[in-house]
């Protein structure tokens, strides 16, 4: 079956050859996110716990930390009730979609009375962070870096003030930076265990899930949800590089306008997480279905890869009719595969013992 995707295996029959061509692909995609423009992380993050409290079976937290020598970011950090297990709770960092509460969302709070988004955002199954705390995982959930404490002036997800601070930098180059960090704030304590973390997130977190998944090693598990569409295989590519509001790739807009490809597409991001397990959750009709019917033949490329890497059963995905959401299906599949990576060493019925 000839697909979009083919260049991704073009020449490439054994783990060596894949391999040299990984290191071609990551530099082309942090090419795209413009990682040369990154600041260098602080060394101190200098964490404050700002506020905590008891919630049914967890303590919560909220914190801040250094992210750039003049800019703090906030989290929410959720803990389990009980005795921490042998070697520490495995760890998810969980990455909300554009809602200004959304990290709040994701812990199954409620919006700040004077949140400029609290009339919106109330749609059920976005709260993968209060399932997975209650599940015996440790989990943070950061705020976006143009939303909440760090709202800019224009707006909830406004990246007007984020370029003109940084305008060789991308959306997405910062959204990875900050999510390396928060993810360091998390393997940081005493009670988690680094060998065992894992993302998800919906939405623009299920974008966030294969992007820091994509670039840091540390993450052993992913499973991102709705996470749009592609590049080349969209009718609509400029929504990644609008001219207002949020703006993922100020760089590609001539690029799409010209009709040109983008140096690293899905395929390529999701494949530098191979072999470590990972599992899309995505429906068919959320956006064009044209654009989903290629995400799907997208997948089993993927799984091509997965398969000559010997490790068939670290990828997943799951394909639904439910639109941009997040039904029971899609939640309850996503828990079980950060149970059987996270905590069942990837043994498939563990969990039914």
């Amino acid at each position: 079956m000839t697909t979009s995707w083919d260049d991704l295996l073009e020449g490439i029959d054994s783990p060596p050859a894949w391999e040299r061509k990984r290191k071609e692909v990551k530099a082309r995609f942090l090419e795209l996110i413009r990682d040369s423009a990154a600041p260098t992380p602080p060394k101190e993050l200098h964490l404050a716990v700002e506020r905590e409290w008891e919630e049914d079976g967890f303590h919560l937290q909220y914190v801040s930390y250094q992210v750039e020598a003049d800019e703090r970011a906030h989290a929410y950090i959720g803990i389990p009730h009980g005795s921490v297990p042998l070697g520490g709770f495995p760890g998810v960092i969980c990455l909300h979609g554009t809602m200004n509460w959304g990290a709040r969302r994701t812990f199954g709070l409620k919006p700040e009375p004077d949140d400029p988004q609290a009339d919106k955002g109330h749609a059920p199954g976005r709260d993968a962070a209060l399932r997975l705390v209650k599940r015996n995982y440790a989990v943070i959930s950061p705020e976006y870096f143009c939303c909440a404490r760090r709202m800019p002036p224009e707006g909830p997800f406004d990246t007007t003030q984020f370029y003109r601070k940084h305008p060789n930098w991308s959306a997405v180059g910062k959204y990875v930076y900050d999510s390396r960090i928060a993810l360091s704030v998390l393997a940081a304590r005493a009670d988690v265990n680094t060998e065992r973390l894992g993302v998800t997130g919906h939405s623009l977190g299920g974008q966030g899930s294969i992007w820091l998944a994509a670039i840091d090693n540390r993450i052993k598990c992913s499973s991102p949800s709705c996470a749009a569409s592609t590049f080349r295989e969209n009718p609509t590519p400029l929504n990644w590089s609008r001219d207002h509001w949020y703006v993922y790739f100020p760089q590609l807009r001539e690029v799409f306008l010209a009709g040109r490809r983008v140096q690293c597409d899905f395929h390529e991001m999701s494949a530098l997480i191979a072999p470590r397990p990972q599992l899309e959750r995505f429906a068919l009709n959320d956006g064009a279905n044209e654009s989903q019917n290629h995400r799907v033949t997208m997948q089993l490329k993927l799984h091509e890869l997965y398969r000559l890497l010997g490790h068939e059963s670290a990828h997943a995905f799951l394909v639904f009719g439910d639109s941009h959401s997040v039904p029971d299906i899609s939640q309850e599949v996503m828990l079980t595969w950060m149970d059987r990576w996270l905590k069942f060493a990837g043994e498939p019925t563990a969990a039914r013992i």
